[in-house]
């Protein structure tokens, strides 16, 4: 059923989610269990969904691979430069994606990297277990990386906010090195 592999395989595709929650929860004011449990409800989602997309598309896999790397890169690499731009700037824009449209597009960029491990999954008897258990770990690990972020909530605002787009966007420039 589950094997050493799938377990790794989930916890190294968790690590992107457990960063981006805990860039997000740096600068979030809301130090509540509420923002860490939507984003990880939306990341934990995501990543069972796109494994069984890259499972069900198994033929395009250097397309997939390609263009799934691309694409997260692109959107933290935006993400953080906006909340550094904010935070260096003080907009009394709001500073932490917090609309279910940012959360979609995080959630999307985050589990693109489980589109494209969703293609290794064909050679499974079983891959729903996999899947679930990868949609399970990023779960737990977004919610540990937004709880984590709370402890942090002494530093000054500003310097939190840097942090967290610093975060974002080198999550996004490891996509291109």
């Amino acid at each position: 059923m589950l094997s050493l592999d799938a377990i790794l395989l989930s916890f190294a595709l968790g690590v992107d989610a457990a960063a981006v929650a805990f860039a997000i929860g740096l600068a979030h004011p809301d130090k509540s269990h509420r923002p860490g449990l939507r984003l990880a409800m939306w990341f934990g989602g995501f990543q069972a969904l796109m494994a069984i997309t890259g499972w069900l598309l198994a033929t395009r896999v250097e397309f997939l691979r390609y263009w799934a790397e691309q694409g997260a890169g692109v959107v933290f690499i935006a993400l953080g430069a906006k909340l550094m731009w904010d935070a260096w700037h003080e907009a009394d824009l709001p500073r932490v994606p917090e609309t279910h449209h940012a959360h979609l597009l995080l959630a999307v960029a985050t589990s693109l990297d489980a589109l494209a491990a969703g293609v290794g999954l064909v050679r499974l008897n079983h891959p729903e277990f996999t899947i679930g258990l990868i949609g399970l770990v990023a779960f737990l690990m977004t919610w540990g990386g937004a709880v984590a972020s709370r402890f942090m909530a002494h530093f000054p605002e500003k310097y939190l906010e840097l942090a967290g787009g610093a975060i974002l966007f080198f999550l996004g420039a490891k996509t291109f090195v």
